[in-house]
This record gives structure tokens, C-alpha cells and sequence, in this order.
């Protein structure tokens, strides 16, 4: 879910700058992170009077596997169909499949994205971290290399990362990320800011499918992301490329999606919650 922003509007009290050793154990969090296969319905939520966009519709599907010990397989899904003020559609297919080993040292990746049937973008590559040093090799379309800060996370990193701020209290974390999107050229970095942590009954109300033996008595937090192209933020500009917000369980099912990308934003709506098969890490 790394792709995708939204914004909550909450100002952080601490910040929490995440760093973790070249070789490390998988944390607590990392080890309770919950094999699973989540479907959202993409809808639009907002758009601005000067957007291109005047209506989307379309599905997401992810799916999650593995454990901390043996690595985890991700499988992402984003079919979107939008159309414009005078009813021309498109329709953009995003496709990602992705593993990352446990102790967070190598990461492989495809991504692939259609618009109307065309490829536009198809991407093959992998990073891997060495000591200080955590560089993406990219293979497909062309082969080259990137190097990374080390500081660098790869996304279940990243989605752990989060939880382990939240379960600590801490209400923001900066944390760059590395999901090879975007032909696996360059890093994010991402601002995370925690809400308060929300107890008594889960109101599933307007997501049914939310009321599942993966989220019942679980922790869970309202949580928001903002991206930033770091050589843009090290100039001084302060404008997110996209922002996601949802809520994440401590076990990472996360529901109630927002993405804003400025002059629209998309809701996902979580219609079908479902465990897959997973092996205990021992």
C-alpha cells in the first residue's frame, strides 16, 4: 500500500525519525504481521474545479503472505477506470508483485502499468542492503543501478515501521521508502503522522467486511502518509507528491483508504477481508 496518500490534518507533538541496523532481527510487530487478502472499491471522494478527473470508479486487490522468518510475497491489484468532463474514460491497470527477505536485506520487484491495454510501464529490479550500502539494480526496460540512502526501507519495513511508532506512541515518524516504483529510479520519503489510538467496539458500519477475526480486539490507529521527492525537500518545497491516509491494525490490515493526489482524491472501501495460508515463523 505503499503507493498511495492522504491527509488526516493532525500536527505532530514529537518526531520519531526511524533507523534501523544493516542486519536485524525482525521486531515484534514485524513477526505479528498477518498473512491476508483485502478487495477495496475505489470511488471518488473530491475533486477540484480545475481537475481533469470528473468521475473513477474500480477495485483494489492486495494480498500479503509469508512471515518475518522466511520473507513476505505481496501481490497489488489497482484497476481504475476515470473519465474527464466530456465523458472520455481511460482505464489504468497497476500491477506490483514484490518479496522482501526478513531481517529487511533484499527486496525484489515487478511492476507493471497499463492504460487502456498499453504497457506503459514495466519494471523489473531489486535492491539489496550491504553494510552501509543499499543499491537497486534495475533490469528490465534497461539494465542500470541506483544507490540508495541506507536509511532506505523496503515496504513491509515500512508498514512495520509504522505500527511500531504507533504501538510506542509516538504521533509522527519520518521513514524513506523504496518500493521500486515509478521505474525503481529513486527513493521517497515519507512523513507518517499517528492519530490517537482508537478503543471500545471497531465501527465497521460502512465496511462489513471489516468485522473479521483479523481485526476483532486488535489495536488499531488512524494513520496518514505523506510522500515527497527528498531533492524537492531539500530545496525547501514543502509539497507532498500524494498523501494516503486509512487504518491500520497492529497487524497490518489497514481499511478506510484515502488518496489524495491534489485535485482529486479516490475512497477505498474495504468489501472482502480474508486470511490466507501462512507458516509460523520459528
Amino acid at each position: 500500500m505503499a503507493r498511495f496518500a492522504a491527509r488526516f490534518g493532525i500536527l505532530a507533538a514529537a518526531i520519531f525519525v526511524v533507523t534501523r541496523p544493516t542486519h536485524a532481527e525482525p521486531t515484534a510487530v514485524a513477526r505479528g504481521l498477518v498473512a491476508h487478502r483485502a478487495v477495496y472499491e475505489m470511488t471518488l471522494a473530491r475533486r477540484a474545479d480545475r481537475a481533469d478527473v470528473a468521475s473513477a470508479s474500480g477495485r483494489l486487490v492486495y494480498e500479503f503472505t509469508g512471515n518475518a522468518c522466511e520473507g513476505w510475497s505481496s501481490r497489488f491489484r489497482l484497476v481504475l477506470s476515470l473519465a474527464n468532463a466530456d465523458g472520455t474514460a481511460r482505464v489504468t491497470d497497476l500491477r506490483t508483485t514484490s518479496f522482501e527477505d526478513g531481517d529487511g536485506r533484499a527486496f525484489e520487484f515487478v511492476n507493471q502499468n497499463l492504460v487502456d491495454g498499453r504497457t506503459v510501464e514495466d519494471t523489473k529490479g531489486a535492491a539489496r542492503r550491504d553494510g552501509d550500502q543499499t543499491r537497486a539494480t534495475i533490469t528490465a526496460p534497461a539494465p542500470r543501478r541506483v544507490d540508495l540512502p541506507k536509511t532506505a526501507r523496503f515496504p513491509t519495513e515500512h508498514m512495520a515501521a509504522m505500527i511500531e511508532a504507533a504501538t510506542a506512541g509516538q504521533s509522527f515518524a519520518e521513514i524513506d521508502l523504496y518500493d521500486g516504483s515509478e521505474g525503481g529510479g529513486r527513493y521517497v520519503r515519507t512523513a507518517v503522522v499517528v492519530g490517537r489510538e482508537q478503543t471500545g467496539p471497531d465501527d465497521t458500519g460502512a465496511e462489513p467486511a471489516a468485522a473479521s477475526s483479523l481485526t476483532e480486539g486488535r489495536r488499531r490507529w488512524p494513520v496518514e502518509v505523506s510522500y515527497f521527492d527528498p531533492t524537492k525537500a531539500a530545496a525547501g518545497d514543502t509539497t507532498p507528491e500524494y498523501q494516503l491516509g486509512f487504518i491500520v491494525y497492529d497487524n497490518g490490515v489497514s481499511r478506510r483508504l484515502s488518496l489524495d493526489y491534489g485535485d482529486f482524491a479516490l475512497a477505498g472501501r474495504l468489501t472482502s477481508l480474508e486470511p490466507l495460508p501462512s507458516s509460523p515463523c520459528k
